[in-house]
């Protein structure tokens, strides 16, 4: 019997909040994930059991109706409690919104543990996801209805923290926002720059000298982290992974790939299933 179950949508519409994938699973004592670094936020909700989440050097103890949030391009571990361990649903998004709402709603990297009050209808908003066809309009629509109202609903679970990020550049904000809704297109650092009307030139020196790494060095670690994500979450072919990540050659999409993970696609696949199968080993009775 399986032991989780996962659903991804590429839906290309939406680009203020964007559903990108949903799912729920059962672990085994101390399962583990990471540690990674995700282009995108993730929102886990713990209906049973505990576990420890570590976010870059600070570690949290998460147990059954709290909810932990991973933010993109951080370190992060999360792992199940030996003697009970968790089951936990999760649903991934992202969008040029995406941070500002869970901002306001007191839900970041500074405060990444919340109780959840409302989980019955959290998980049955999660369980709906599950249903609808991945590529029609309309489910896209309900879906996203579905992700705002998931978000309103930490409204009443957290308070504002009063804590704001450390401020940036509005201009390497924008040029984010653009790179995490458009890096499956043909985006140069050019095009980039065009569609920001900036000079190629000034947007490369300011993300640089804010970020520590280049536009295209952003960009292309986005790229494969999203494409290891979803080597991890379904079985789409390297070609197909390849294009939507934003790469046309899957040729040059295996060379990026194992040069930033030292292994290549189909050899991080297996590694994955096997994670995933030694947790339903031991899970497959209790799910």
């Amino acid at each position: 019997m399986e032991t989780s179950l996962v659903r991804t949508y590429f839906f290309k519409n939406q680009k203020d909040l964007k559903i990108l994938f949903s799912g729920k699973a059962i672990c085994g004592s101390l399962h583990s994930f990471g540690p990674a670094v995700r282009p995108n936020y993730i929102i886990h909700i713990v209906t049973d059991g505990k576990g420890r989440y570590q976010l870059d050097n600070e570690s949290y103890e998460v147990s059954a109706g709290q909810g932990f949030i991973i933010p993109p391009d951080t370190r992060t571990f999360y792992q199940a409690d030996k003697e009970d361990p968790w089951n936990y649903y999760w649903i991934g998004f992202e969008g040029a919104l995406a941070e500002f709402y869970l901002n306001a709603l007191g839900c970041n990297g500074h405060h990444p543990v919340f109780q959840a009050e409302n989980v019955s209808r959290i998980t049955e908003i999660i369980e709906e996801s599950f249903s609808w066809d991945q590529e029609s309009l309309f489910a896209e629509l309900m879906l996203s209805a579905r992700l705002y109202e998931f978000l309103a609903l930490f409204k009443q679970n957290v308070g504002s923290s009063g804590v704001k990020d450390q401020a940036r550049n509005p201009h390497i904000q924008e040029a984010i926002a653009f790179i995490r809704s458009n890096y499956a297109t043909q985006m140069t650092v050019k095009s980039l720059a065009k569609a920001l009307s900036l000079n190629r030139s000034y947007l490369s020196s300011i993300f640089k000298q804010e970020m520590g790494v280049t536009l295209q060095q952003y960009l292309t670690d986005h790229r494969l982290t999203r494409a290891a994500e979803l080597l991890s979450l379904n079985n789409f072919t390297i070609d197909e992974i390849a294009e939507y990540s934003g790469y046309r050659d899957p040729l040059v999409f295996s060379k990026a790939f194992k040069r930033k993970f030292a292994v290549t696609p189909t050899a991080y696949r297996k590694m994955e299933y096997k994670k995933q199968e030694q947790c339903n080993e031991k899970t497959e009775h209790r799910f």
